[in-house]
């Protein structure tokens, strides 16, 4: 299945990286993460930037991982359940396979499987995990993995798709280090016009740019729009870089994913061009200061402008797709609210139709609509075994029946990330949890909204009240609330 190029590859048998000059030694990620996670270099880090790691690799002599290595790794980590679950995937191991289960869809990954795998029982127990959930599936299939497996899936129903170069790049050295683009794009006074930015530097542009990023062609190694719903743990990110043409509008999108290690993953680039191209990569090579490389998948001009740029193969991948009969859902049931699309722009609206102000001491911190109900959470002085667990199961129940079928609540969560869930596709068996903490405002300001705000709760940490709004979510909760934090301080009808 490898596709033909006299270009720099991985050898197949050992993983070793062939090609002209020394290899390009990267620092292993875990070791070094787990040194600065013990130490006070938060401060000097932001001063001497990477002298600091150069120093710790010199000091400590922390073992190092080339790019074989570094391939090595991946493909044992591909066939892990992992840590982190992106929000609102169903991942679940199947022997040595793992499923994810979006609702709209689902995926098959696994390492390379052991000799003597009983491959059509393997494939038929996955078509039916999916049958039943109703979700088509992609099964990726790489160079190096069984050459029976393509045959049983064919065998299973399954019909090929794309087959695309797997392609990696070492992260540059410290020298070659420059300003990232979103500090370009932030200077005071110097809006950009034209060239590569981060798209957070150009906040403007975020429509737009998903409107680019959504309707290119693909198929990418990871959709924007998935990207953006899976968000990152704490340990990760996500990275998006635009192209500006001579009129300020975006006309190129590029993103990546940083939670994979050893990998930092190409999520995807709607141009080949080659200025573009170069920028992004070496940005976001640049970026990660723990040196993990980059993975991307493409084919056609893109891979050829990868490879030129750097990046070598390390091998093939082709997908196989099946679909059972029945229509899939059409949206996943919960999502991560990005802040330049989903997050921030329904903060705004709340600001502005709540007057909210947030503060330690300026109570009430909003305008109550009418209708509204207030609670003190701590005034019905007798012991509640669990309050936040029987306020959130109040909210709960209040949400399913004052919303729509098929409508979002939007958890929301001041200064930190918020979510979209729906109330009856989560928190339920063979679903994925319902995302954010609950009801209860645990030290910041926490809301349930409807995405019109016409109802919704907002909890207040300090003044250590619950807000309750909307007709339809009063009329549900009030009674239940009331038994259990008495009488409201104050409403407004």
């Amino acid at each position: 299945m490898r596709l033909a190029a006299p270009h720099q590859t991985f050898s197949e048998c050992d993983g070793t990286v062939h090609r002209s000059g020394p290899k390009q030694l990267l620092a292993a990620c875990g070791e070094l993460h787990q040194f600065l996670g013990e130490q006070e270099v938060r401060g000097p880090r932001a001063e001497h930037g990477d002298d600091l790691v150069e120093a710790v690799l010199q000091t400590f002599r922390l073992p190092i991982m080339d790019m074989g290595a570094h391939w090595t790794e991946w493909n044992r980590l591909r066939g892990r359940v992992p840590a982190w679950h992106p929000v609102g995937v169903v991942v679940e191991a199947d022997g040595p396979v793992v499923r994810r289960h979006y609702g709209t869809h689902g995926t098959v990954e696994h390492a390379p499987l052991p000799p003597g795998t009983a491959l059509a029982a393997l494939v038929r127990r996955q078509q039916e995990a999916f049958a039943e959930r109703g979700e088509p599936v992609e099964w990726k299939v790489y160079g190096h993995d069984s050459p029976e497996l393509g045959a049983a899936l064919t065998e299973a129903g399954f019909t090929g798709g794309w087959e695309r170069s797997v392609l990696i790049a070492e992260a540059l050295p410290p020298a070659e280090r420059e300003a990232p683009p979103a500090q370009v794009a932030e200077r005071a006074g110097e809006p950009p016009r034209r060239g590569v930015h981060n798209l957070y530097g150009v906040r403007d542009q975020a429509e737009r740019a998903w409107t680019v990023a959504a309707g290119s062609p693909g198929p990418h190694a990871m959709s924007y729009a998935e990207m953006i719903a899976d968000g990152a743990s704490n340990e990760g990110d996500v990275f998006i870089e635009v192209l500006l043409g001579d009129d300020g509008l975006v006309t190129a999108v590029a993103w990546a994913h940083g939670d994979e290690q050893p990998y930092t993953v190409v999520g995807g680039l709607t141009s080949d061009d080659e200025e573009f191209v170069r920028a992004c990569t070496d940005h976001w090579r640049r970026l990660n200061w723990l040196r993990c490389p980059l993975l991307a998948e493409a084919d056609g001009p893109l891979r050829a402008r990868l490879l030129e740029l750097g990046f070598i193969e390390a091998t093939t991948v082709r997908s196989y797709h099946w679909s059972p009969p029945g229509i899939p859902e059409s949206s996943r049931p919960a999502q991560f609210l990005d802040w330049l699309h989903d997050d921030g722009p329904l903060w705004d609206r709340f600001y502005a139709d709540f007057d909210f102000k947030p503060s330690t001491t300026y109570r009430p911190a909003i305008t109550e609509p009418s209708p509204s109900a207030v609670w003190n959470l701590h005034s019905h002085h007798r012991i509640v075994t669990d309050l936040n667990a029987e306020l959130d199961a109040i909210v709960q129940r209040g949400l399913l029946a004052a919303t729509e079928a098929g409508e979002f609540v939007y958890w929301l969560d001041w200064q930190h990330d918020g979510y979209r869930y729906d109330p009856r596709r989560t928190g339920i068996p063979e679903r994925p949890p319902r995302p954010g903490k609950g009801t209860y405002p645990d030290g910041d300001y926490y809301l349930h909204v409807t995405h019109d705000l016409r109802l919704g709760t907002f909890g207040h940490p300090w003044e250590q009240t619950l807000t309750v709004w909307g007709p339809s979510l009063l009329s549900a909760i009030e009674g239940e609330l009331t038994e259990l934090l008495g009488e409201p301080a104050r409403r407004r009808d």
